[in-house]
Order: structure tokens, then sequence, then C-alpha cells
């Protein structure tokens, strides 16, 4: 009896040890998680994909573990661009900040709190609190609040899957500081302005998986619930667009992948995973790294709270198994006397 008992709790513990892992991964109807896992195999097999030209993906390549060159995702920037995006990559790979260019960029801040173009302003303000380091970041929140249009989007590019775009990184730029009211009323309204022009399919914009995957990063940045009406079954609409090989397809009508389409999936997945998108995890922690004990600390605590309740209940059914012979031997003596 007892061993039948052990049994079951055993595998009780294993099943409770394994659902509450999956949790976070199926919250959102899809395996986060195995998806994430899905791509980065797509990288091992295919190792000269490593060698891309978009920041997402050598961010998200980084997070998962793998060492990337970052010479070809600085190729082609200038300025601010390039000061923020050099910024990133060093700090992506583990490099203590470079004072010469955190400096550079922030002298390249103009009165009026940007940096250049709306684009460019988003990316100097990541960078620079990645690097902590002291600029006039008020200023600089002010700008982009400015920016802001009525119906919650940013700028006049009059462009949808632009603009879906561009707000999708001004949710991440200025998500650091939603504790302040204007700040956070003006996030809230920008994830207004993604729900209401979010497509009857799901999609946004012509449907390219690259602003669909941009948008549930976003999202996931500033925490918006997964059961929310903006939400809704993003994450496994964006599987849809998925090749057997783990690469993704720009549109869903395509026959091949596209590389930017693959790198943008890959971190939305890790968004929705761990929720925070490597961009995030970068401002955060000045840092990227795949694996923190901080991450599973959790389930390590739930781990050891289970083990002493089993074996607190051991000791207790061998004590009283134990007191109940010694009664029945003490009868049993008792009688023969």
């Amino acid at each position: 009896m007892l061993g039948l008992i052990k049994k079951t709790l055993t595998a009780g513990i294993a099943a409770a040890l394994v659902l509450l892992t999956a949790l976070p991964s199926f919250a959102d109807g899809v395996n986060s998680a195995y998806e994430t896992k899905t791509i980065e195999n797509y990288y091992i097999t295919n190792g000269d994909k490593l060698d891309g030209t978009v920041l997402d993906e050598y961010l998200a390549l980084v997070y998962s573990g793998f060492t990337v060159s970052g010479e070809s995702y600085l190729n082609g920037r200038e300025g601010v661009n390039l000061l923020s995006a050099e910024i990133l990559i060093n700090a992506a790979a583990g490099g203590a900040a470079d004072e010469n260019k955190t400096a550079g960029l922030v002298s390249a801040q103009k009165e009026d709190g940007s940096f250049g173009s709306f684009e460019d302003t988003c990316l100097a303000m990541i960078a620079l609190k990645t690097a902590k380091t002291v600029f006039a970041s008020e200023k600089a929140v002010k700008y982009l609040m400015s920016c802001q249009n009525g119906n919650g989007s940013f700028g006049d590019s009059g462009s949808d899957k632009t603009d879906i775009e561009t707000a999708a990184l001004a949710l991440v730029a200025l998500e650091p500081y939603s504790s302040s009211t204007d700040v956070y009323n003006c996030i809230k309204k920008a994830a207004g302005y993604l729900n209401e022009v979010q497509n009857a399919d799901g999609t946004f914009a012509d449907g390219s998986s690259v602003t669909l995957a941009k948008v549930i990063a976003a999202l996931s940045d500033i925490g918006e619930s997964t059961n929310s009406d903006i939400w809704k079954k993003m994450p496994e609409l964006l599987t849809t667009y998925k090749n057997s090989d783990g690469s993704y397809r720009k549109y869903v009508s395509d026959t091949e992948s596209a590389p930017e389409a693959t790198a943008e999936a890959l971190c939305a997945f890790h968004a929705v995973a761990s929720g925070s998108s490597p961009v995030k995890k970068l401002m955060n922690e000045g840092k990227l790294s795949s694996f923190e004990i901080s991450d599973v600390l959790p389930f390590i605590i739930l781990y050891g709270v289970i083990l002493l309740g089993a074996i607190a209940f051991w000791i207790y059914a061998l004590t009283k198994k134990k007191n109940e012979r010694t009664l029945e031997d003490a009868k049993k003596a008792y009688e023969l006397s």
C-alpha cells in the first residue's frame, strides 16, 4: 500500500512541476517556448543564416545563446542610429559600456528632446537606458509623446504598416517611464490604436508577419494581458507563417522564408515565453542572458516546498507504522502473559 502511495505521490509531483513550468508558454494558446526552440534549431541547422542585418535578430540570437558577430548588423548605419546600435550590440555581447560612444550619443540630443528622427530617438533612448547613462530622458519622453496623434499613432507617415510598427517601437521606448501617469496614458492610447486598426483575422496592415511579431513583442513588454481583446490569438496566429524547417514567411501566401520574418518571430516568442523581449531585458539589466537563476527561482522554491512536504509525509507514515506495530506487539505480549 505504501509503495502505491509513494508512486502516486511521485507522479503527482512530476506532473505538477511540468504543468507549472508550462503555464507561461501555454497562456497564449501556443507553446511559445517550443516555438522559440524550433526557430533556434533552424538557425543551428542553417549556420549561414546567422549573418543578417536586422538588429532585433542579433539581440534575439544572442538571447538564445548564439555567438554572433555584430558587424553585419552595423553595416549601412550612421550617426545616431549607428551609435545606438553599437551600444546595444556591445551590451548584448556582455561588454562594458563605451563611455565615448555613450557620451557621443548623449551630445546628439537636440533641444526639443529628440535625437533626430522619431525612430532614431526611440533607438537612442533604448540604448542609453541599456547603458545606464544619464541623459535628458524627460525631454526625450515629452518629445515622443508630442508626436502622438489623436488616434494614438505616432508621426505623420500616412502608411498603415509604418504607423503600426512605429507605435510598437514607441511602446518599447516609453515603457521604462510608464510610472508617470502621462506616459501610462500615452501607452494605453497607443495600445488602443493598435486594437482599432487590427484586421478581422488578427493581423495588421497588409498581413505581414513582421508587423504582427513587432506588435506581439511590444504588447508583451507593456504587460498587456493575453486575455485582452487586443491580444486575442496573435501568438498562435504567428505560427501560421512557419515553414516546416522552423523558418518564417513574411506573408502566408509566400513560398519562401524571409530572414526578417524569422528574426522578428524569434523576438516575439522570446517576449511571450519570458514576458520580456530581448530589448526590454537589455534596458532592465544592461545585458542579455538566456538563463538567469531568478527566472527559475519560483519553481525551485515550489519544488523545495513539495519535497519537504513529501519528506514530512514519509516521516509521519513510517512513524505511524512503527507505532502501530509496537502496540500490536504489546498486546500479544500481554495476552501471552
